[in-house]
């Protein structure tokens, strides 16, 4: 294990701030110039979804932790009644709590 100094700390620190901030400002600088449906917002909004989705497929097939220790098709049942409940409910909440409920009973109850 590496251990950084305090200044070294803080200048990374320093340095994710400036990376972060630079985009920041360039969004405010640029916000009005861009308009909402054009190509670059369209690819900037397929990009961001792609990663989600990717992120979101990773940890439901390949866990880690304690979710790597059940089984794949009661994740895969919890997600799906998780896409069907958004689907038909247009409320995420419900989504949420029927795909953990489903997955919980699952888990629990029918099979280890």
């Amino acid at each position: 294990m590496t251990f950084y100094s305090l200044t070294e700390g803080w200048a990374a620190v320093a340095l994710a701030f400036l990376g972060t901030f630079i985009w920041r400002f360039l969004g405010v600088l640029l916000a009005e110039r861009i308009t909402s449906d054009g190509p670059l917002i369209k690819w900037i909004n397929a990009v961001a979804y792609s990663m989600v989705a990717g992120v979101m497929m990773l940890i439901l097939v390949f866990p880690g932790g304690v979710l790597g220790t059940t089984q794949l098709d009661h994740r895969l049942l919890g997600f799906t009644v998780g896409m069907v409940l958004i689907l038909v409910t247009k409320r995420l909440w419900i989504a949420i709590i029927g795909a953990m409920g489903t997955f919980a009973i699952f888990v629990n109850f029918i099979g280890g």
